[in-house]
């Protein structure tokens, strides 16, 4: 065979061998390496995440996302493990009626009213606890002992020395006087939380001078409770 021959089997040789290096690097080189071209795109949407589906030179949308409104269309739940600050991680609504909230029914002077053990989602976060309802004082100013009938509502937790709400109400007693205060009901507070533990937050009523009691009621309607998680 001429030298020429032998030249031009070896460039033969060494073009196939460069193709072949190049074939090997655009189809076994991890995609993040290099930038390629989309030919196709199945199932296209507007709102989509784009993955692949395993050929080459084809992604499949599938809807989920806006790329710069970051808007998530989500079929099924949500189940995050964090949040930002001041966003709601979870709420709990209750009226009278549903046991878990424990509510009396009848008439009271002083004790504890309602209470309701919350599981906290987050340990960094603030529990937000609002208590309504409606009672009925007995009586009327014109008491025996000529005091002047008030009492006073609480939210405290359990184990917790100091109520994290109070309101008292004062019913004078004179023409045009009655009821010179804020009243008892509704209440809110807040409680700063630092653990996933189960925590029990109690409504309580105190007579401070008088001798009347209120009346709590519990059908659906006459009595609520909202908590709020949100994050710290």
């Amino acid at each position: 065979m001429s030298s020429l021959s032998m030249n031009k089997v070896r460039g033969r040789a060494i073009n196939a061998n460069t193709q072949n290096t190049n074939n090997y690097s655009m189809w076994m080189e991890p995609l993040s390496h290099k930038d390629y071209p989309v030919t196709y795109v199945a199932t296209p949407t507007e709102n989509a995440v784009i993955t692949s589906n395993g050929v080459k030179n084809v992604v499949v949308a599938q809807p989920g996302l806006i790329y710069n409104n970051v808007r998530l269309d989500v079929s099924g739940s949500v189940n995050p493990t964090r949040w930002t600050t001041g966003q709601t991680i979870n709420t709990v609504f209750l009226d009278a009626s549903m046991p878990l909230l424990n509510h009396i029914v009848g008439s009271i002077s002083s004790g504890t009213i309602a209470y309701y053990i919350y599981t906290p989602k987050s340990n960094n976060s603030r529990i937000i606890v609002e208590y309504s309802a409606l009672y009925v004082v007995g009586g009327n100013t014109n008491n025996t002992d000529n005091l002047v009938d008030s009492f006073e509502s609480q939210i405290t937790v359990s184990g917790v020395s100091d109520p994290i709400a109070k309101r008292q109400q004062y019913f004078r007693s004179g023409d045009g006087t009655s009821n010179r205060s804020s009243t008892i009901f509704p209440i809110a507070g807040a409680y700063v939380n630092s653990a996933l533990t189960p925590i029990q937050f109690n409504i309580t009523l105190s007579r401070i001078n008088g001798d009347d009691v209120i009346t709590f009621y519990k059908a659906a309607f006459d009595a609520c409770m909202k908590i709020t998680e949100i994050a710290l």
